[in-house]
């Protein structure tokens, strides 16, 4: 898939940038709990089709917000998850984390995600974090290919002084862990700060979605319940237009649409021409898009877009647009 090929040509890209020494990394508060949260979100689906228990141990221990680079966590357990997913046929994954360490200015952390998957032979291990490496040549192609999961994880945990270790035994499953460094810090993340400044004053928004993928859909459905929002989802842009009118008819009036760009039948574009043009509606409207071009966003704009917010979804992000436009909507409408 796109996405696939995509994080297949940032990891290549990466892997050039370490090998160069080029490899720059963040330092920024971030709350840890939550982009771990967002980067296992994103296998819900595929972990659901394979009839797999994911399983999430959290050291209460660690403190909430840390300085690093959230980003290239992000891409560590990415990568590590989708390995594992992929090895794993039946059982369990199990995501841990860790508090090795704190003094005062560093925690450290260990991270592991152990499966029960086929497993790595002794003689391969040493060969596991190798470029286009995959323990059994005969692996790669019934278990979907190789790719460069491992040696760029490899790559990004000891460019930040961090370092990786592999348990496994061949038919029982493999546990890969690595320990990283953090800063410590007394300031709150920017999201952290955004959130708790909003949740006081709105709390239950009526969400109407417009998507037509299904892991997109439970992704989006999962978020928006963990916000408390009431929520509906269609399946492309007619259907939210019919969903749109007939609740204003009925007075049970959505806050806000969360509308994806590409969908069958009726794209968001045209939706949206429809919902500002025809129906006369100004509803805050934010796109949601796999793929940021500068075309389509100026394209948002021009049809009456309020916003945008690119695919993986960053909750936060999420949670700070929906309520900054309810918010600015309902000012004008009480002014």
């Amino acid at each position: 898939s796109g996405t696939a090929l995509h994080q297949l040509i940032n990891d290549i890209l990466d892997l050039s940038k370490v090998d160069a020494g080029r490899m720059t990394f963040e330092k920024q508060p971030f709350e840890i709990r939550q982009t771990l949260k967002s980067t296992l979100y994103s296998f819900d689906l595929k972990i659901m089709e394979k009839n797999l228990e994911l399983i999430k141990e959290y050291d209460s221990k660690i403190p909430s917000v840390v300085v690093g680079d959230s980003l290239r966590l992000n891409q560590i357990i990415l990568n590590l998850m989708s390995n594992a997913i992929k090895f794993t046929d039946k059982g369990k994954i199990t995501v841990r984390t860790k508090l090795l360490n704190e003094d005062d200015e560093n925690v450290t952390l260990e991270f592991s995600v152990t499966d029960t998957g086929i497993g790595i032979p002794d003689d391969k291990k040493e060969l596991i974090f190798n470029v286009f490496e995959q323990a059994e040549i005969g692996t790669a192609s019934s278990y979907g290919g190789t790719g460069l999961g491992l040696s760029i994880v490899k790559q990004l945990v000891e460019a930040q002084g961090g370092s990786i270790h592999l348990k496994s035994k061949l038919g029982e499953g493999s546990t890969f862990s690595f320990i990283l460094s953090f800063g410590k810090t007394t300031a709150k993340s920017a999201e952290e700060t955004e959130i708790l400044k909003f949740d006081s004053e709105i709390k239950n928004l009526r969400v109407l979605v417009a998507e037509d993928v299904a892991l997109n859909q439970l992704l989006i459905k999962i978020i928006l319940s963990e916000f408390g929002f009431e929520h509906d989802i269609v399946g492309n842009g007619i259907m939210a237009i019919e969903k749109l009118a007939s609740a204003s008819l009925s007075n049970h009036l959505y806050d806000i649409i969360l509308m994806d760009l590409h969908m069958p039948e009726m794209n968001g574009f045209e939706a949206t021409e429809y919902i500002r043009k025809t129906m006369k509606s100004e509803i805050p409207i934010i796109a949601l898009t796999a793929d940021v071009t500068t075309a389509d966003v100026s394209l948002c704009k021009e049809i009456g877009m309020d916003d945008y917010i690119s695919k993986p979804i960053d909750e936060n992000l999420l949670y700070r647009k929906m309520v900054e436009l309810v918010r600015k909507k309902r000012k004008s409408f009480s002014s």
